[in-house]
């Protein structure tokens, strides 16, 4: 499994540092702007990340990270980025083009963490399109969103109330309360322990990340079971909706490996949280956002 990280950037002396400090810890490689990293991926790739400065000639970072996406999807995407570009950023954020944005300067401890994270996503995604493709999956695509909802008919491991309480909780707000999000949890990890470990490695996976998510969140804010591996919080913010996104992005940040028991030994398991963020304001119905999450979740997993 490739684990390659492509810089992009259009001065040659940011390249030079930015190898001259990670190439202890990574595969690096760099190329000098936007058409060289696209051409860079098609000759070279893939590449678990691919890291982007926002503020290049003739192409900028958030408009090279969306072709990436286009011609390599499973590559995690970030962005490098100054204050004065903030705005775009989020936007690049919101339209699904990124994984994550950091600012710069960026200290060298910062960038590794990021990294890892990314390429504990870049795992979790290409693990569950092997597992999907061994089992030969015979039915046409359905709506994550969709299936996920399914899930009263089931008990849910962790305790936290289920989609139909989310619904009931949600259907007055929609359309009406401007200082209402929601936002949707995908835990990329749980198919991929279900699968190598068993039922009971992949539920304490899915109770330590409910667990962190009670934790880090407000009290007043509502958790819910929306689906088998996804989450769904329902929280009270009088900020704006990039605002709000930066906030779940630091949170998601903090989310840290749990040590689990399997078979007989001790191991640390990554607990990566890919999230979206909506909103109910903007949505006359829950069904008319549930389509909006549904035709993002290619940039949650």
């Amino acid at each position: 499994m490739a684990k390659k990280i492509l810089f992009v950037d259009d001065e040659p002396l940011v390249l030079d540092g930015i190898k001259r400090m990670l190439h202890n810890e990574f595969e690096i490689s760099t190329a000098m702007g936007g058409e060289n990293g696209l051409t860079a991926i098609r000759e070279n790739g893939p590449y678990a990340i691919v890291i982007s400065d926002m503020r290049m000639p003739g192409m900028n970072g958030a408009e090279f990270l969306s072709q990436v996406r286009q011609n390599s999807p499973e590559t995690v995407r970030m962005l490098l980025t100054g204050y004065t570009d903030i705005n775009a950023a989020i936007e690049a954020v919101n339209e699904g083009h990124i994984f994550r944005y950091l600012t710069k300067p960026c200290e060298k401890n910062t960038l590794v963490g990021a990294i890892n994270l990314g390429l504990t996503q870049y795992r979790a995604i290409t693990a569950e399109k092997k597992l999907a493709t061994k089992a030969q999956i015979l039915e046409g695509p359905r709506s994550e969103i969709a299936d996920v909802c399914q899930w009263d008919n089931h008990e849910s491991a962790t305790g936290l109330p289920g989609p139909t309480q989310a619904r009931n909780h949600l259907a007055p707000l929609m359309g009406v309360d401007t200082h209402i999000y929601a936002v949707m949890f995908k835990l990329s990890m749980l198919q991929t322990l279900e699968q190598r470990y068993g039922e009971g490695v992949a539920g304490d996976y899915l109770n330590s990340a409910a667990q962190f998510l009670i934790q880090a969140l407000r009290p007043e804010d509502k958790l819910f079971h929306w689906g088998r591996d996804v989450l769904m919080a329902v929280v009270r913010r009088n900020i704006s909706p990039g605002a709000m996104r930066m906030e779940i992005d630091r949170l998601t940040l903090t989310s840290q490996g749990q040590v689990m028991n399997v078979n007989g030994k001790s191991i640390m398991i990554a607990c990566p949280l890919a999230f979206d963020v909506q909103p109910v304001s903007q949505f006359p119905t829950l069904e008319d956002m549930l389509t909006v999450f549904n035709a993002k979740s290619s940039g949650l997993i």
